[in-house]
């Protein structure tokens, strides 16, 4: 983008500063020290950087004002000779600050701003049960092909593990490249170990092998007791009939799928239920952000104040339940930041409390006490307090 009118630009942040570098104390002022996202803008206001800051006046001083040690300046680009003018957007927390960056970003450079964000999309695992050789893979483009994705993953090598651990749940294929020689394929190793149902050499029909995959893609949607069930009642005939060494084999393939209940895969879920209750800090003490995630769409609802008021919460809560289900009936596709909008919820729910806020996976059957209590808990980290309200 080669320059925005000051309209354009006044839809998408709060506040503008004429200024020529180096900035003076006195234009400082008008500055806030607040999180935020700011724009420096050239002449014409054509962009020039966008970025996030904790204090938007302290980080916008480390960028216009005269350098005390010139070596440090070297550092980064020199932007005082072309800054014209500075606009802002405050912000809450972490999650918001970012989220306001990746849609500026997005209106501002539609061709590159994802060059621009400090987090990638989320890894999920993908598998169709239909296709003529299936297999789960981990992607990052949920919804790119057909089949069922589940994640989020916080890094490619846990949903590599969790792909894993699936495979030997149901004696799949580790090998992709044999897979699709099948029926033609040499049997291999782990088909010469019984640990594979070895499609590649006609062991199985690919038929048979789809219908194996479907059952391993309920499983790694959380149904998960039929196939663990249908082990330890294998294991408890092998230890009557004496088939020692194969009943140890079982009982480890058990304790292998009880991996799963790990806290890396504890918000491993449908892609389809990849929808968020948001409570974030607001930078007040008295008050929270709530924003609403579906898959890769993100919206900002009404505040909170604290202490909370259960009817308020309900509100929140039925709001959410029209926004999912506007979402389901929405015409068009995917977003092209969908991906990246997911990623950063994603990165909000591995982040923990202290930096991510309270994230919490959405349900029809999501009550206002229910909120109330988590709030509560997460009261300390979301920076709010009673205090000042009659209470201590």
């Amino acid at each position: 983008m080669t320059s925005a009118s000051q309209d354009s630009l006044a839809s998408l942040f709060d506040s503008r500063l004429p200024v020529r570098p180096p900035l003076t104390d006195e234009q400082l002022r008008d500055v806030p020290a607040k999180r935020g996202v700011f724009l420096l803008a050239a002449e014409g206001d054509r962009p020039i950087l966008l970025t996030t800051a904790a204090s938007i006046r302290g980080r916008l001083r480390g960028r216009l004002e005269e350098p005390d040690d010139p070596q440090k300046s070297r550092r980064s680009a020199d932007l005082r000779e072309i800054t014209r003018a500075v606009w802002w957007k405050l912000a809450g927390g972490h999650f918001e600050t970012d989220w306001r960056h990746l849609e500026i970003a997005r209106t501002l450079w539609p061709k590159s701003y994802a060059k621009r964000l400090s987090w990638k999309a989320p890894w999920f695992v993908r598998v169709d049960p239909d296709e003529q050789f299936p297999h789960f893979e981990r992607t990052r483009n949920v919804g790119a092909a057909a089949g069922r994705c589940f994640g989020p993953f916080e890094t490619a090598r846990s949903a590599d593990k969790f792909i894993e651990i699936v495979q030997d749940a149901f004696d799949l294929c580790r090998d992709v490249k044999c897979l699709r020689r099948s029926p033609h394929a040499p049997r291999c190793a782990y088909g010469q170990m019984g640990r594979c149902l070895s499609p590649c050499d006609g062991t199985v029909s690919m038929d048979e092998y789809r219908r194996h995959v479907a059952r391993a893609a309920e499983f790694a949607g959380g149904a998960r007791r039929r196939r663990t069930d249908e082990l330890a009642a294998t294991m408890r005939r092998a230890a009557a009939d004496l088939e020692f060494e194969r009943a140890a084999a079982l009982k480890a393939r058990i304790e292998r799928l009880a991996e799963l209940d790990a806290p890396t895969y504890r918000h491993v879920a449908e892609a389809e239920q990849f929808r968020f209750l948001m409570i974030q800090p607001s930078g007040s003490r008295r008050r929270a952000e709530v924003f609403l995630a579906d898959r890769g769409r993100i919206e900002k609802a009404e505040p909170l104040d604290y202490p909370l008021d259960a009817a308020k919460v309900q509100r929140r809560i039925g709001r959410m339940g029209r926004f999912v289900a506007a979402g389901r009936t929405a015409p068009g596709g995917a977003d092209d930041a969908d991906k990246w909008r997911m990623g950063l919820v994603a990165r909000a729910l591995f982040a923990g409390p202290k930096r991510g806020g309270l994230v919490i996976r959405w349900r029809e059957s999501l009550g206002a006490d229910e909120l109330c209590r988590a709030i509560d808990r997460a009261g300390e980290e979301l920076g709010l307090s009673r205090k000042g309200r009659g209470e201590v």
